[in-house]
């Protein structure tokens, strides 16, 4: 209106309002139209880019919920795989099992090692009884000497457990015999636990507590030949690979660095007293621990005779041949 009113009247009256506006927000007329010639003041808020990035987000979304969809479908099948192929071994180890047996009877039937030690702790055991799937009752010690635990403990053994236990039967004079009769022990509770309703079976408290201390033995007491620093590796690599449902060899590079070192420094010790092991020699070792002990894997023998695994693999399929 100041600069396009009609007559020079309107012109004046328009100039003279908006000098009390200007007047009233402390500028003068000219300062409140060089602030007016800047422009209104920009948001800075982009409706178009917030769009943009809000669709794209949800694009993400969805991309990632079609990932962790895929990803949990393979897991599943993957775990499923796996249950079906441990199904089917479950199923050939027990058709093994019990050709070796006879019946189920035999299997869950007490061992002379079992018999020994429920005698030995007669005097301090607890009884309790389990039923198998076929209906049968199994005596078995809940309690040693007025103590129960799930997990035996060395320090929870008592001085008359201990007594008991270890004099049931001859304890193992070497940490090789020691190891030999945990994995007997573990063989025996695969073994039951497969004819069990979840594969689970567990042995008795007097059972247990021996294993305890032959597994503290392995452990802890000082080795007497190269043989006992031999038994001592491979127990903690039983020990490793006895804790998985399915087959798992132990991934442990150091360890198996220090075994190969293990390895160097006997022969090394060998030849400078005189003992060098011929190929012959180690060839009848390992035939000999392939009758002996045809459980033991491919590269423990193999450790243990100072041959390579794939050596042993290859007069194992002989003499299955």
């Amino acid at each position: 209106m100041m600069d396009r009113g009609a007559t020079e009247g309107e012109r004046a009256a328009a100039r003279s309002r908006a000098e009390a506006i200007a007047a009233r927000a402390g500028m003068t007329l000219d300062a409140a139209l060089s602030r007016l010639d800047i422009g209104p003041k920009q948001s800075g808020f982009d409706f178009q880019e917030a769009w943009r990035k809000a669709q794209a987000n949800a694009q993400h979304r969805r991309e990632q919920e079609e990932r962790d969809r895929a990803r949990r479908e393979r897991e599943r099948a993957e775990y499923a795989a796996r249950l079906r192929e441990r199904e089917r071994r479950d199923a050939l180890r027990r058709a093994a099992i019990l050709r070796r047996y006879g019946s189920k009877e035999a299997i869950f039937a007490a061992t002379d090692w079992e018999k020994a030690l429920a005698a030995a702790v007669e005097p301090l055991a607890t009884w309790d009884y389990w039923t198998d799937q076929d209906g049968n009752r199994h005596r078995f010690a809940a309690m040693l000497d007025g103590k129960k635990d799930t997990f035996w403990r060395v320090e929870g053994i008592t001085p008359a457990t201990r007594e008991a236990v270890t004099t049931a039967y001859p304890w193992p004079s070497n940490l090789d015999a020691a190891l030999l009769e945990v994995k007997t022990w573990d063989r025996v509770k695969q073994d039951r636990g497969l004819f069990c309703a979840h594969n689970e079976f567990n042995h008795g408290a007097e059972v247990e507590c021996r294993i305890t201390l032959l597994e503290h033995d392995l452990d802890t007491k000082p080795v007497a030949s190269w043989e006992d620093l031999q038994a001592r590796f491979d127990w903690k690599r039983h020990e490793f690979e006895r804790g998985w449902l399915d087959p798992t060899e132990r991934d442990d590079p150091f360890l198996d660095r220090l075994e190969a070192d293990f390895d160097f420094l006997r022969d090394m010790a060998a030849v400078h007293f005189g003992h060098r092991t011929t190929t012959a020699d180690k060839q009848a070792a390992v035939l000999s621990m392939l009758d002996s002990h045809p459980d033991l894997s491919d590269r423990e023998i193999a450790r243990r005779v100072g041959v390579s695994p794939q050596t042993v693999n290859n007069w194992r399929k002989r003499m299955a041949a």
